[in-house]
């Protein structure tokens, strides 16, 4: 068992079975200004706050709303904004959503984030299908998940999801790149120095989530797609200058790409099994 105890996850499962949210099979985590593609499919929609054990995000561009729509026959939870584990130096309001996800039944997982691009040619409003990433946060969270698989394995993101993807991006002309993120605590944006030190380990895009969660999801026995939107480029100066309130206007701007993009790959991803 990963996250918070049994008891607060079946307060929550009952709270939300209260609210009409029985059972799922997707969950879509949304990231920093970006808006539910199935707005208006909404069939129950419910605070974070509400929720035993979830943290509502205090960061803006994050909603703090959960939603069940029906996608492709499916019912898919959608996560307008996360709690980041910088907020509380915690991660079990990062976590706890993955483990009632997955007591619902979910088995399929599509993270999203806003990140800045350190690789040469990516430029803002482009997607990046996450291949792998490097999680710098600290020891806490492998303590956490420690046994929750055999010694040995390697989890990773699921190629046949993130094949879909690639395949919906082509039919509509949607530009998709593959890459590596680099996970960091934050709060605090680079340097140039730690810019630097990003692109030589083999990180092309940089930020402060989805990581923990997918490393949770694959805890919990589910298949994972990651997928970023990049909001600002990481110069030679790092991010010296850049305020949070940019990455939001720039979320907003390409959001619409990442919305048709889910619309028309998450219908389409194989089961979970």
């Amino acid at each position: 068992m990963i996250g918070p105890p049994q008891g607060v996850i079946d307060s929550a499962l009952e709270y939300l079975r209260g609210a009409g949210i029985e059972s799922a099979d997707l969950l879509v985590t949304l990231g920093s200004g970006q808006s539910n593609p199935w707005v208006e499919e909404v069939i129950v929609e419910v605070d974070y706050g509400l929720l035993p054990g979830w943290r509502a995000p205090a960061v803006e561009g994050h909603g703090g709303k959960l939603s069940l729509v029906r996608v492709g026959g499916e019912n898919v939870l959608v996560m307008a904004g996360r709690h980041h584990y910088y907020e509380a130096r915690s991660y079990e309001g990062v976590i706890a959503p993955l483990s009632v996800s997955r007591a619902l039944g979910v088995r399929k997982v599509v993270l999203t984030n806003s990140v800045g691009a350190l690789r040469k040619g990516m430029r803002p409003g482009d997607l990046v299908l996450l291949s792998d990433h490097l999680f710098l946060q600290g020891p806490r969270m492998g303590r956490l998940l420690q046994g929750s698989w055999p010694r040995g394995v390697r989890p990773g993101y699921w190629e046949e999801g993130g094949a879909v993807v690639k395949e919906a991006a082509g039919r509509l002309g949607i530009r998709v790149t593959e890459g590596v993120l680099l996970c960091v605590s934050g709060p605090m944006y680079e340097t140039r120095a730690e810019a630097e030190m990003a692109r030589r380990i083999g990180a092309d895009v940089v930020a402060m989530s989805l990581a923990p969660e997918a490393l949770a999801a694959w805890a919990l026995g589910c298949r994972v797609v990651g997928l970023s939107l990049v909001t600002n480029m990481i110069g030679e100066e790092g991010h010296t200058g850049l305020h949070h309130k940019e990455i939001i206007t720039a979320a907003a701007r390409f959001q619409p790409y990442l919305a048709i993009l889910l619309r028309e790959a998450v219908p389409e991803l194989p089961d979970g099994n």
